[in-house]
């Protein structure tokens, strides 16, 4: 008799990302950043870190308070990055919201498309646009992240880093208060480092 093993599917692992942060989004900032267990599952479900990444920036708009009268009727993520992470960030916040807030990702160029841009991500693709799309942000309400090493350096709010395998971040709150943003205190828990962070911390 010849006995046939059936192994499991492998879930797709946007999937479980998505899956998990509905069920706790502080536990997925802790567990699930590209763990080195994963790597073979990721691989084979062709995840990648712009999977990855496109999954926390639409995590970081949950732990943003922008100031009242700020928000319009959706949360605007402006992109300026490569098309394969446009179109894993576009999949990722598909008929998501905050709150009521449906999220909507539009791909800039220029420093002059950045109109109503709750959320700016910068890849390194962009790097020699940095100073420029920067620029345009400061002082706005804008939340804005990059992977661009030095990106702190450069006045941005949040940095992403890969670190032993895993995607995380650094958080600088300087730029975040003089755009009248906050970010919540349980988000700068599960930063790697936190810039200009007073004793209370951060927005509960």
């Amino acid at each position: 008799m010849v006995v046939v093993t059936m192994r499991p599917p492998l879930v797709n692992l946007r999937t479980r990302l998505r899956a998990s942060a509905t069920c706790t989004v502080l536990a997925w900032f802790l567990l699930t950043p590209v763990l080195s267990p994963l790597n073979a599952r990721a691989q084979a479900s062709g995840a990648s870190q712009y999977d990855v990444e496109a999954v926390y920036l639409y995590n970081f708009a949950k732990f943003v308070r922008w100031p009242a009268g700020s928000p319009g009727p959706t949360v605007q993520i402006c992109v300026a990055a490569q098309k394969v992470f446009v179109d894993a960030l576009t999949k990722v916040v598909a008929g998501e919201h905050i709150e009521t807030r449906p999220l909507t990702v539009r791909t800039i160029q220029r420093p002059e498309d950045e109109v109503a841009c709750d959320i700016l991500f910068i890849d390194a693709s962009a790097k020699d646009r940095l100073a420029g799309l920067l620029s345009v942000a400061s002082g706005k309400p804008t939340l804005t992240v990059s992977d661009v090493p030095g990106f702190l350096d450069h006045g941005g709010m949040i940095q992403l880093l890969l670190i032993d395998n895993r995607v995380r971040f650094s958080v600088d709150l300087r730029p975040v208060a003089r755009s009248e943003m906050a970010l919540s205190s349980e988000l700068l828990k599960v930063a790697v480092t936190v810039r200009g962070q007073s004793t209370g911390g951060g927005a509960p």
